[in-house]
């Protein structure tokens, strides 16, 4: 598991380097092609190309496999914790994937040097930081307690976030957001891509805290 969460990190890594360094190849020697606007009507291939072309491939390959492995994980962990009634064993260092949510704020520049809106939706990834928290709780019997703070957690984080999105729909869908259509859509996408990262994060947090008090009370007794 170490090793696997070790390559998932390391390939992210690689994916960050190679965009930063394909960006400053196409901007020094590629007349900043794939950067700047371009009209992709008329564009043709050149050779120079591949170095942004071969990185942004990689990236979104990341983000597929990485999506699908944990999936895949969440898969076999539920059938696991429904046989020995535990929650599911998970290193808490998997919380250091929410550090690529600070990639949205890339989203910033891209989009004023060639429109590219989608890097907004990394704010998601901030959600990532709960794999922390319920880390911490790797392999803790699911009793009667434990399940009435996990549902708790739960309900307390729809309370949160469903008014945020309700109310940032409501102010967004009136028009347009400084005159720009655009930037409502921008608005848009940071709100929800930052809502959904509380949904993730908060009930991890909120469950963690409420399974310490109630520790830290019982000892006290």
């Amino acid at each position: 598991m170490k090793k696997k969460t070790k390559i998932i990190i390391g390939m992210g890594i690689l994916c960050i380097l190679l965009n930063i360094v394909s960006t400053w190849y196409a901007t020094v020697f590629n007349n900043s092609r794939l950067v700047v606007p371009m009209d992709f009507k008329s564009y043709t291939f050149q050779i120079k190309d591949l170095p942004m072309i071969l990185s942004v491939l990689l990236t979104c390959t990341y983000i597929f496999a990485l999506f699908l492995v944990l999936f895949t994980s969440i898969s076999k962990q539920r059938k696991q914790i429904e046989k020995t009634n535990t929650t599911r064993k998970l290193n808490p260092k998997l919380g250091f994937l929410g550090i690529f949510g600070f990639l949205g704020f890339a989203g910033f520049w891209t989009y004023t040097t060639n429109g590219t809106i989608f890097p907004f939706t990394f704010f998601l990834f901030f959600g990532f930081f709960g794999f922390f928290y319920e880390g911490k709780m790797s392999g803790t019997f699911m009793d009667e307690r434990f399940r009435e703070n996990a549902a708790y957690a739960q309900l307390k984080s729809y309370k949160i976030t469903f008014p945020i999105i309700l109310i940032a729909l409501v102010i967004l869908c009136q028009g347009k957001l400084f005159g720009n259509l655009e930037y409502t859509l921008i608005a848009t996408i940071i709100v929800l891509s930052l809502t959904l990262a509380l949904g993730i994060f908060l009930p991890e947090y909120l469950l963690y805290h409420y399974d310490h008090d109630d520790q830290i009370d019982n000892s006290e007794e």
